[in-house]
């Protein structure tokens, strides 16, 4: 048996492409909670929606060259479960998503993703202090400078002036 394929469909047949761009635009500016109440769906089947759109919306702008990037974690579930988020900082958005976890390895996937002749261009990452992002960084981008986000300074600050007080 074959299935006629429908330039019109989205990846789930039940929905067409022009449905899940406005579900994708509504979720700009509304949680996909309240979404999926608004159209009587599945709160699952909204953010797969929602993914659709994301994807083809990142397609549409080709693979990037930032010269800045800012490099973070995501906690996807409770527990130690987490995925690397790098952003264009000068475009102002996120350019990728992915890794198994936050350890050197995960990171370096997005350099390969990258490529050499787009990581050549990188000037400065900035990032929190976990070593794997920054041994990554200096192996995949020897020519840019890092620099550490405040909130993870002012941490260290805090930290050490505690430790000084508490030692005298």
């Amino acid at each position: 048996m074959r299935q006629e394929k429908l330039s019109f469909l989205a990846n789930n047949p039940f929905y067409t492409k022009r449905f899940y761009r406005y579900v994708g635009r509504r979720c700009h500016s509304s949680t996909i909670k309240d979404v999926a109440k608004e159209l009587k769906l599945d709160w699952k089947t909204v953010k797969e929606l929602e993914k659709q759109y994301m994807l083809e919306q990142l397609s549409r702008r080709g693979k990037p060259c930032p010269k800045v990037i800012g490099i973070d974690e995501i906690s996807i579930r409770k527990g130690h479960n987490y995925r690397i988020v790098v952003s264009d900082l000068i475009n102002l958005r996120p350019i990728w998503f992915g890794g198994k976890d936050r350890s050197e390895e995960s990171m370096n996937q997005f350099y390969e993703w990258l490529g050499p002749s787009k990581t050549k261009h990188i000037r400065l990452a900035v990032m929190d202090m976990w070593k794997a992002f920054e041994k990554s960084a200096g192996k995949n981008i020897p020519q840019a400078a890092i620099l550490y986000d405040k909130f993870h300074i002012l941490n260290h600050l805090g930290d050490a002036l505690d430790e000084d007080v508490n030692s005298v």
